[in-house]
């Protein structure tokens, strides 16, 4: 196969990457086991150097060469910009207005209390495996990225995972939806800070809180710009060009031209190109975000994320023999199961919520899917976490998403008896 042309090499690799993880879920079975993302996660890193270049290197060498790589990793940026606008354009501020104490409280606590059971945990890893903090991290960095790792919820990949459960439109689903909405919109103001942090230390040689602040000040005021000016802006220019609703050729140029310039700008200014991405999703008029969905969604889901979860399996590099990986896996795991599920089901028990409607929303909010990928794949960036421990991070991430549906599908079928009639007589309005 070394004579292979460069076209050749890549449309072979494309088409491996496009269809093998969704035959795999579609007609292998694997729809009836877990979410797609699972699937084309587990399917990303079959392919990299722990399974298939240990298997057959010869064949890996050839399709995965180094030189292979290049045409995949701009259709992998791709991929990953375009899923941090869509999952802000997913995020609808008005879910949050109305919503009482009760739902603030408890959304709040199912990110915050995994995030510092996260960090803590971080801190005793940092002096346990120092092999797993990244070439840039300090312990308190180190730390605080391991607690957003731990503390994050997926949204779009919960929505599927209820989606395929059929509980879009149950109460508990609405209320799991708005929980990670919430969470998402707290990873963002954390992974920040985080990046703020990391960037400042990079400049600075090691320290500087001013330096941290100003690229903190620098985000801020970016979203506050694109608050203030650019939604507005935008609003007008879509009516103009899409006075009907419909996502036309100009209507979708223009979009993917504000998406791409959010992500040059956050680039630019020393945070993450995804930052940028995402806040260009949070900025477009909400009358529009079905029918950019509508356009932009599957084939970003579908066709350019398979390119980044090869790239991401390319890096993920599990060594059978080393204790720190696997027990950065068990802990990151334990922590997560545990953290998400007291953070969520114990504030909701307490706000009135059902033993059985509390667990299921405990069981939940564990989901991490892509967006755990995605923040792993900026902290290895950004040199927070070493390869071992992101290789063992995205291990713990596919985990506790596979798990996600069973978990939720057992907390459903206890229901002490009176409970359904006592449930739906409380919440019979919403």
């Amino acid at each position: 196969m070394g004579g292979l042309s460069p076209a050749l090499l890549f449309l072979m690799q494309a088409l491996l990457l496009i269809a093998g993880p969704f035959l795999l879920w579609r007609l292998g079975g694997g729809r009836h086991i877990a979410p797609m993302v699972v699937i084309q996660i587990l399917f990303g890193v079959a392919l990299g150097p722990s399974l298939l270049g240990q298997l057959v290197p010869e064949l890996w060498g050839v399709l995965f060469a180094p030189a292979a790589l290049a045409p995949l990793s701009g259709l992998a940026l791709m991929a990953v910009v375009f899923f941090a606008f869509l999952t802000g354009l997913h995020l609808d501020p008005a879910d949050f207005r109305g919503r009482g104490g009760a739902f603030a409280t408890v959304a709040l606590s199912s990110m915050i209390v995994p995030t510092l059971m996260g960090g803590a945990l971080g801190w005793w890893l940092a002096g346990a495996f120092p092999g797993m903090t990244g070439p840039h991290a300090t312990p308190g960095l180190f730390a605080a990225g391991f607690g957003i790792c731990v503390g994050v919820t997926a949204l779009p990949v919960l929505g599927a995972i209820l989606r395929e459960m059929d509980l879009l439109g149950d109460r508990v689903g609405r209320l799991a939806l708005g929980y990670a909405a919430v969470n998402d919109a707290l990873l963002w103001l954390l992974i920040t800070a985080v990046l703020a942090w990391a960037s400042a230390d990079g400049l600075s040689g090691g320290g500087g809180g001013w330096a941290v602040a100003r690229v903190g000040a620098l985000g801020f005021a970016y979203v506050g710009v694109t608050v203030l000016v650019v939604r507005p802006l935008l609003d007008r220019l879509l009516e103009r060009v899409a006075p009907d609703g419909r996502m036309g050729d100009t209507a979708v140029v223009v979009t993917c031209a504000a998406l791409l310039s959010s992500a040059a700008v956050t680039e630019l200014i020393g945070l993450h190109y995804i930052l940028g991405a995402f806040v260009a999703g949070t900025a477009m008029p909400r009358r529009y975000a079905a029918a950019i969905l509508d356009r932009l969604e599957h084939f970003s889901t579908l066709i350019l994320l398979p390119f980044f979860f090869t790239l991401t399996g390319l890096k993920v590099n599990l060594t059978l023999d080393d204790p720190a990986q696997w027990t950065v896996f068990a802990f990151a795991t334990l922590a997560t199961l545990v953290g998400k599920m007291a953070g969520t089901t114990l504030p909701a028990r307490l706000s009135g919520e059902s033993w059985p409607d509390a667990l299921r929303l405990g069981t939940l909010m564990p989901c991490k899917g892509l967006m755990e990928v995605i923040v792993l794949t900026v902290l290895l960036e950004a040199g927070v976490l070493s390869g071992a421990c992101f290789s063992a991070m995205v291990l713990m991430a596919v985990a506790v998403t596979a798990v996600t549906q069973p978990m939720t599908r057992l907390a459903g079928w206890w229901r002490p008896a009176g409970a359904a009639s006592a449930a739906a007589g409380r919440h019979g309005g919403m």
